[in-house]
């Protein structure tokens, strides 16, 4: 069962970090941000870390972390960048940074962050995604102590009645993962469109998560589960 707490944090801290990065490529354009810094480190964890640190009275309040939830943000931050977004360069355009003073992961992805689009899932992806899905019908069952086969838990994950809930359980679990640095890839954005996306295939309006809607998703599959057993 989830953490109703942790879950609120989760949910905070990816608020959070889609504000920052709306704010982070919105400076870029607007030339706020500078890149006068040449920075030694190599990893996007570690770049996000030293970035926002180096940044943060500047960053605006709404994104803005607490200073004692830095470590978890920094490490929820990069799996957003890595699951969400791909950067499309035109042909034989090689990584820069203005005047060539820095080509570390963070400032390379701000300066191209105008070319960044939203990645598109494969059937890897959406074959990852059903598996995640799986584990979360696996993990409700066995917090109930109740016994579901492979092929009932499938029935369940297929029935495209339940597609909303198991997606967003599945996607509340990897929300507690990604406090931890652990991206999912792609496989993340598939989870998302099963609640957050109409069956048309667009975003639902004014969508907006909240533990409350996780936690209220989460009762229905362990009715949905309790059902199955029976």
């Amino acid at each position: 069962m989830l953490n109703p707490n942790r879950i609120t944090y989760a949910v905070e801290l990816q608020r959070r970090s889609y504000g920052l990065l709306k704010w982070m490529t919105g400076a870029v354009r607007e030339n706020i941000i500078n890149f006068n810094t040449a920075h030694t480190y190599s990893s996007l964890p570690e770049a996000a870390e030293k970035w926002i640190v180096e940044h943060y009275e500047n960053i605006p309040p709404s994104a803005r972390p607490q200073r004692d939830d830095l470590a978890e943000f920094y490490a929820f931050f990069s799996t957003y960048l890595e699951n969400s977004f791909v950067l499309v360069r035109d042909a034989g355009k090689q990584l820069y940074s203005p005047d060539a003073h820095c080509f570390c992961p963070i400032c390379s992805w701000l300066i191209e962050s105008p070319n960044f689009k939203t990645k598109k899932p494969n059937a890897t992806d959406k074959r990852r995604a059903r598996k995640m899905r799986m584990a979360a019908v696996k993990g409700m069952a066995a917090s109930l102590n109740v016994i579901l086969n492979e092929k009932e838990v499938a029935a369940i994950v297929d029935d495209s009645s339940q597609r909303k809930t198991t997606s967003l359980i599945a996607y509340a679990d990897d929300l507690l993962k990604r406090i931890n640095g652990i991206a999912a890839g792609p496989a993340v954005l598939v989870l998302w469109r099963g609640f957050a996306w109409t069956s048309e295939g667009s975003p639902k309006k004014r969508f907006q998560l909240s533990a409350k809607m996780i936690l209220e998703t989460e009762k229905q599959l362990r009715e949905t589960v309790l059902i199955a057993a029976s």
